[in-house]
């Protein structure tokens, strides 16, 4: 049986996808979003423990990021938009 993300309590808040990813877990999902969804990445945060890179699936900006604290999650950037970042992350989240 598969999993699916954590579901938001409230609008704008992030869909985990894998609270133990990996770095290379965030970077194959990078990939996946590139290759298979055709999203292109409008900006990129890196820090000592969080990176986040900002794209737009369907219209709507979404954050995918990776924490050394929190795995790799996805959130809206705005919170209108939670309902396309949570069937995002559970299409990824099945990858």
């Amino acid at each position: 049986m598969k999993t699916v993300p954590n579901l938001p309590n409230n609008p704008g808040e992030t869909s985990v996808i894998d609270e133990n990813g990996s770095l290379q877990k965030f970077y194959s999902l990078t990939h996946e979003l590139s290759k298979s969804r055709h999203v292109r990445f409008t900006g990129k945060t890196d820090e000592a423990d969080n990176i986040a890179w900002r794209f737009k699936y369907r219209g709507r900006e979404l954050t995918l990021q990776y924490s050394i604290y929190n795995g790799v999650t996805l959130q809206p950037v705005n919170s209108k938009d939670s309902g396309t970042a949570y069937e995002l992350a559970v299409k990824l989240k099945s990858k």
